[in-house]
């Protein structure tokens, strides 16, 4: 009779890869009990129970398969996947060991070894698998995974290569691949990955979504929400792909378009505490928060966020409640640390936003905004030491990503310059670039010839300022390799005020047009001071707390000793003729110069003036570049460059500075600043005639 069962349990598993279970389930019913074969009947019968979905049957049947013949490996290793199905990891793992024992050199109990074993066990597995069975596609692709999952994106990459040499038309060789890559940031790569994956199965949600990442991390919105509806119109249900398509339609502006996507991820995923979040941030309702709280109780981000709806409120009195509730909950997470350390930070506790932000930077030492704001922090206490070292990591930050450039050269790290060449490059705008530039004289003491990258507006300047030093033409960075002109070392703008170095004014402004621009507004205002002013900043974040009221001027303009002279940037002459309106007094513009587009004119304009009024911008940093007079107007709560409490500044010799004492509340400040004013008026007449320049 065995030669005849023999031939039923073929033809039974024949049937069955054929996906006629019903009969294939006949044929094994038909192995006589006290047969040979009988336990392995027992055994192809239970996965075909399996494969219908009748665990607690094919759970039984198997397990009495073991039971008539306890050497059964292919038995063991069916019975380790039906109690892996059934959540029941113990038993698996023990059965998936037995049929390791009784048959080593069989794949499925080591597969099933590796699905339940982790860390260095898993590992273990994984390349005794490929040991045995090197054409293992599957082994492969785990292993791979295993090393992307540690970082290891390089060897992941070679792994995945090796799937694709071995299965040129599957498709997750490609895909991992490209996963990969990405990883490492090898963009281009990566998407010839996941195009060739897509040439493969066009239709997969999958690398679908993965590809429209590829293009969301690198800014490029419509190509990425072109990959996220392709995936949708594949798989509508796909959570992930609904919910990137609603960041990437945050990213373009289309707010309430972007609620409609995280609804529809949210009908495949009900349970997302993400997109809750974000729809309770685009909707600003507290009650889509309160809902994320309800799914998970335990997830810090409904606390961040019900923290920042806090913010509507002026007097802000359950934000750090708030972020505090989200650290009770989850101060494992860095996030969290890092937003109370950003809100103490803005109430005016230097000494707090670090320490909080230090927390988060110790749980996570990759979280390069912690490391910023503990910069920004130190700094403003004139801490600078340990604020420029964490001011390193600010590069780390995806913000950083568009400003950073790459050059094949090594970084400058204080060592003797003489007879080197320095490159020296800007990642942070204008104004910082001609603050750190005060810095450039004591690099050229050094010995060092320099060359020196910066936009096209302020290229001029330093080729007048500085004619030894090379200011080459350059493009934007690309996020590539650039050409490193010749020199031996790179620096990132000389970030050590505060040690042994003082800072120097350095701009020469064109001496011919800067004779002609105050020829021009004394001949327009005989026997006048001239007095320089901007009165509001276009800023997107920082903006309106650095605007001041036009009407607040009205005492400044009055003054008849004083004439003003607009230095505002993007200023209308609807601008001008409010000023004129709102102060009574009109504001001198027939100068002709734009500082939005001509720095080099702005630089002569404010060498023309005697003085430079204005809240904190690029012209206080041109003025103070220049040595001239100025007076800077602070909000509460300015960056690092002013300090807490001075009223001078580092960085400029001749730069006095006035502080807002109370948020928005600009009165206080004017009013000393018109008192200051007619002292300076006196001061200057008892030394000097009107027609000195200062």
């Amino acid at each position: 009779m065995s030669r005849k069962s023999l031939d039923l349990l073929n033809e039974g598993i024949r049937r069955q890869k054929a996906g006629f279970r019903a009969h294939a389930a006949s044929l094994y019913t038909q192995v006589p009990q006290d047969d040979p074969y009988h336990a392995d009947a027992l055994n192809l019968l239970g996965t075909v129970l399996f494969e219908e979905g009748r665990m607690q049957d094919a759970a039984r049947l198997i397990g009495q398969a073991v039971r008539n013949s306890p050497g059964n490996a292919a038995a063991w290793a069916n019975l380790g996947g039906v109690a892996r199905h059934i959540t029941r990891p113990d038993a698996a793992l023990a059965c998936y060991r037995r049929a390791v024992l009784l048959a080593p050199n069989r794949a499925d109990g080591l597969a099933g070894l590796t699905g339940l074993s982790g860390g260095r066990h898993r590992r273990t597995t994984l390349r005794r698998r490929l040991a045995l069975w090197p054409l293992d596609v599957d082994a492969h692709i785990e292993f791979g995974n295993e090393l992307a999952a540690d970082g290891a994106n390089d060897r992941a990459a070679l792994a995945f290569r090796r799937v694709q040499l071995l299965a040129p038309a599957s498709p997750a060789g490609a895909y991992n691949h490209g996963n990969a890559l990405r990883d490492t940031g090898e963009i281009d790569g990566a998407d010839l990955c996941y195009r060739r994956a897509l040439s493969i199965a066009p239709g997969s949600a999958d690398i679908l979504n993965n590809r429209g990442l590829l293009f969301f991390s690198g800014g490029s919105w419509p190509a990425a929400e072109a990959c996220f509806r392709q995936a949708l119109a594949h798989a509508p249900d796909h959570a992930a792909a609904n919910g990137n398509l609603a960041r990437t339609l945050q990213k373009r502006e289309q707010p309430d378009a972007a609620v409609q996507a995280y609804r529809r991820g949210l009908l495949s995923d009900p349970a997302s505490v993400p997109a809750c979040c974000e729809i309770a941030g685009l909707m600003e309702a507290e009650s889509w928060a309160r809902r994320a709280l309800t799914i998970n109780p335990f997830a810090a981000e409904p606390y961040s966020r019900l923290a920042l709806l806090a913010t509507r409120d002026p007097a802000r009195t359950d934000v750090l409640w708030r972020l505090r509730q989200g650290a009770c909950i989850r101060p494992e997470t860095a996030d969290v640390w890092y937003n109370i350390g950003v809100e103490r930070g803005r109430s005016g506790d230097a000494a707090a936003a670090v320490r909080y932000c230090r927390r988060a930077t110790q749980i996570d030492d990759g979280h390069a905004l912690a490391h910023l704001n503990t910069a920004l922090a130190l700094l403003v206490q004139e801490r600078f030491a340990e604020g420029w070292e964490e001011h390193r990591r600010r590069l780390d930050s995806p913000e950083a990503a568009p400003f950073l450039r790459r050059f094949a050269i090594p970084e400058w790290t204080g060592q003797d310059l003489a007879g080197a060449r320095l490159l020296v490059w800007g990642e942070q705008g204008i104004g910082d670039e001609i603050q750190f530039l005060t810095l450039a004289p004591a690099l050229l003491r050094r010995g060092a010839a320099l060359t020196v990258l910066t936009e096209p507006r302020l290229r001029p300047i330093l080729r007048r300022s500085f004619p030894g030093i090379a200011v080459p033409e350059v493009a934007c960075p690309t996020g590539g390799w650039e050409d490193h002109h010749g020199c031996d070392l790179q620096h990132q703008l000389a970030l050590f005020c505060g040690g042994e170095v003082r800072p120097e004014p350095w701009i020469v402004p064109d001496p011919e047009r800067a004779k002609v621009l105050r020829a021009g507004l004394q001949a327009r205002h005989r026997g006048k001071r001239l007095v320089g002013i901007t009165w509001r900043s276009i800023a997107p974040k920082t903006g309106a707390r650095r605007s001041i009221p036009i009407d607040l001027w009205r005492a400044v303009a009055a003054m008849p000793e004083v004439a003003l002279v607009s230095l505002q940037y993007g200023a209308a002459p609807e601008d001008y003729a409010a000023f004129a309106a709102q102060t009574g007094q009109p504001i001198d513009h027939a100068h002709g110069i734009e500082p939005l587009v001509d720095l080099d004119g702005l630089a002569a304009l404010v060498a023309a003036v005697d003085l430079v009024v204005a809240p904190a911008n690029n012209t206080v940093h041109f003025a103070g570049a220049l040595a001239k007079p100025c007076w800077t107007l602070l909000p509460t709560r300015p960056d690092w460059r002013w300090g807490l409490t001075r009223d001078d500044s580092l960085w400029y010799p001749q730069t006095r500075v006035f502080r807002q004492q109370r948020d928005g509340d600009w009165e206080p400040v004017m009013v000393r600043v018109a008192a200051a004013l007619g002292e300076w008026v006196e001061g200057q007449s008892a030394r000097a005639p009107s027609s000195s320049q200062t």
